[in-house]
């Protein structure tokens, strides 16, 4: 029969992990090749280093910069073939896309989809009316999936942040 010790010891164990994994942390916080990306990327766009990433709601962030809002950051996932894909969004004051890069993509095809020029499309591009937005950007052949994925999400993540914003 075990001890109380043993039992007091493993339910405080079990406690703490429960704990800490009711916590959900973003991934690429504690990515150290995500977040230099991340960082540079910002520091680019906004052509600032003083900048700082305030966590605003669900899963965006303000950049800030003194009590100025410079833009607005969200990272994301997306789903491919088989696998999910890491990218993130970076969006100006109004809600408009200022870049859009895939940080990992895992599937044997379609990586095109990382590629800047295409990704450039995104760009300023107009989210009020999907078929527009739908057939403003090209699809790559052999990527459909993360293509539709892609610009699906990216369409929802943008419409959402423009209605966060003009509450």
């Amino acid at each position: 029969m075990p001890s109380k010790k043993i039992i007091s010891k493993t339910t405080i164990f079990l406690l703490v992990v429960l704990l800490f994994s009711s916590f959900k942390f973003p991934d690429w916080e504690f990515n150290k090749k995500y977040t230099t990306k991340i960082h540079t990327s910002i520091s680019e766009v906004f052509n600032s280093d003083l900048y700082t990433l305030n966590k605003a709601e669900e899963s965006f962030y303000t950049i800030k910069e003194a009590s100025n809002i410079l833009g607005y950051f969200v990272f994301a996932k997306a789903p491919s073939k088989f696998h999910e894909f890491d990218y993130y969004i970076i969006f100006d004051n109004n809600g408009l896309i200022m870049k859009v890069q895939v940080l990992q993509y895992r599937e044997n095809y379609g990586a095109e989809i990382c590629s800047k020029r295409w990704l450039k499309k995104f760009i300023t591009i107009s989210t009020s009316n999907f078929t527009k937005y739908n057939q403003s950007i090209d699809g790559i052949s052999g990527a459909t999936i993360s293509v539709n994925s892609i610009k699906n999400d990216v369409f929802k993540l943008t419409n959402r942040l423009k209605k966060s914003i003009n509450k």
